[in-house]
């Protein structure tokens, strides 16, 4: 087995725990036949945003391990900020706000949050993977680092 592949199966191992009281939630909808609140419950946006977090802290230690260009690092992570994390706490801080109200959210708010959890899910994956992927640093009289 390649070292990518054993990556890849750590990583969709971690993605299916976390998808796990997702599928959870659909059970009991689906037996209290009320699928329809699968789609607008919070659960969606607290997974992005804890995904959107691992998929940051993933990315900068394995960087920290490995070789990486500063200014590209400095690009995904902004980018992961201001496109994931930020945009999955507010549509959070909303499907809450309206739960909480009792008001069923409404489909561009429900498309989001699945949306972002897709998209942070995927991009654990990916990051992750390339990440993983670089291996330790080795110091120049070749001993291990840490």
């Amino acid at each position: 087995m390649s070292q990518r592949t054993r990556v890849l199966a750590g990583l969709a191992a971690e993605v299916s725990i976390a998808v796990l009281p997702l599928l959870v939630i659909l059970l009991v909808a689906g037996q209290a036949r009320q699928v329809g609140h699968f789609f607008s419950s919070p659960e969606w946006s607290f997974g992005a945003a804890i995904f959107f977090g691992q998929t940051l802290v993933k990315f900068v230690s394995g960087l920290v391990r490995g070789k990486g260009a500063a200014g590209p690092v400095a690009l995904v992570v902004a980018l992961l900020v201001v496109l994931g994390l930020v945009p999955s706490l507010v549509v959070l801080a909303m499907t809450l706000q309206l739960a909480e109200a009792k008001v069923p959210p409404e489909l561009w708010l429900e498309v989001s949050q699945i949306a972002l959890f897709c998209m942070a899910a995927l991009l654990y994956m990916l990051l992750g993977t390339v990440t993983e992927s670089m291996g330790p640093v080795v110091r120049d009289d070749g001993a291990d680092p840490a």
